[in-house]
């Protein structure tokens, strides 16, 4: 339980939103740079130095690890700062030393020598950035007023899809080190994280509270779907589209270097340029997306949109065998999460079964963001092991229709449009 000397949220004046949603942004850019790289680009490189005969098998192990911890930490952490009591407020400490934990952890990615080792400090990072995601998250419903956070929603979810492309050039750009690969990304992404601090002004939050016991700890893992069921079809929504998106991203380097004939070397080139087009598709789903669906006060029918252009974009991923199709699929695909990105963190907002448990109910939401990320190298090991070899074809047809079931869940929320 909350305790309910939980100090509520100031209501900023228009010009003090406008320079926290900036910042805000700017934070989400920085803490994206530092997760995308590693997880997208620079691990997979690391994986095939350590262990190149079964880099895709091992690559899958490691990033499946990371997501349960990354799966744990967001409530958890969420739920923490929901009720931290400390004179620098609820949020600020999780972000700040997040970022501080998760660098020094990506650092000792860069540097370990065996695949036990890779792992686990990629799970100790996983598991600090999500303390960092888990506070900036609750932001949005703590300072934003509901009408405004399609926009807002889509300005941050903007920036966290460019650090795709900031990451990979960023990766690319010392490839020459192997623990610069890791460290640089990590370390502009903490200054920009940080540089939100001073912007967010929480009030001291000092007051007692209740002790926590095993049932309560529990339960920050938990939205109960029977009280709770427009929550629970939102939660089941964005997590089938969102294993469509993490499909293409997590096994992307894999399907230039198989079907492209890219190396480890010259790689990180191909998914900057491939993100970048993706990029390009987000900003114009975003923007649109976002502003739309505040304009209309309608979130449900965007999510469908959204789900259907990735109907459109990765089957023509699946029969690409030249980088011009592929990057048509790519950016159709961009459109799809731009769109998707804009609306569902909006739409989740208005679902809260408890505005005061913020942090902890949107760690829970993100978990359905979090989860893919070990389920989509599951299913495609399955996938691949069934099929005799790495078919990338099947993997983007099945990515499709991911997309299309997680469209379906969107009918069955009631308390939103």
């Amino acid at each position: 339980m909350a305790s309910n000397t939980v100090l509520a949220s100031p209501v900023p004046s228009r010009a003090r939103t406008t320079g926290l949603v900036v910042m805000l942004a700017i934070a989400n850019l920085g803490l994206w740079l530092a997760v995308y790289a590693p997880a997208l680009v620079t691990i997979s490189i690391r994986i095939r130095e350590v262990r190149p005969d079964d880099a895709v098998t091992v690559y899958g192990t490691v990033t499946a690890a990371g997501a349960v911890f990354a799966l744990l930490g967001n409530p958890l952490f969420g739920r923490l700062s929901d009720r931290s009591r400390s004179r620098f407020g609820r949020r600020r400490p999780y972000f700040v030393g997040g970022m501080l934990a998760g660098t020094a952890a990506v650092g000792l990615v860069g540097i370990a020598e065996s695949v036990p080792a890779i792992m686990a400090a990629w799970c100790a990072a996983q598991l600090a950035y999500n303390a960092a995601m888990a506070a900036l998250m609750a932001v949005l419903a703590d300072y934003v007023p509901p009408q405004q956070r399609g926009r807002v929603a889509g300005v941050t979810g903007v920036c966290n899809y460019a650090a795709l492309a900031g990451s990979a050039y960023v990766a690319g750009f010392f490839a020459s080190s192997t623990l610069l690969m890791f460290l640089a990304p990590a370390l502009i992404g903490l200054v920009l994280v940080c540089a939100f601090a001073p912007v967010l002004r929480e009030p001291a939050n000092t007051g007692t509270r209740e002790p926590i016991g095993v049932r309560d700890f529990l339960m920050t893992f938990w939205v109960n779907p029977v009280k709770n069921p427009d929550f629970a079809w939102a939660w089941l929504s964005r997590f089938f589209i969102c294993l469509a998106w993490m499909t293409l991203l997590t096994y992307q380097s894999f399907l230039l270097i198989n079907r492209f004939g890219f190396s480890n070397y010259t790689v990180a080139d191909a998914v900057s340029l491939a993100s970048l087009v993706l990029v390009a598709g987000i900003l114009v789903g975003s923007a649109g997306g976002g502003y739309l669906s505040d304009r209309t006060g309608r979130r449900k029918i965007f999510i469908v949109v959204a789900a259907l252009l990735a109907a459109v974009g990765f089957p023509a991923i699946a029969f690409a065998y030249d980088l011009s199709t592929f990057h048509i699929g790519v950016a159709v695909v961009g459109l799809g999460i731009g769109v998707h990105m804009a609306v569902d963190l909006a739409l989740v907002t208005e679902l809260l079964p408890d505005q005061s448990d913020a942090g902890k109910d949107l760690g829970v939401f993100n978990i359905a963001n979090v989860l893919p990320q070990s389920v989509a190298p599951a299913f495609a090991a399955v996938l691949f092991a069934t099929l005799g070899g790495q078919n990338f074809t099947a993997l983007y047809l099945f990515a499709a229709a991911f997309a299309v079931v997680g469209a379906v869940p969107i009918a069955f929320i009631r308390r939103s449009r």
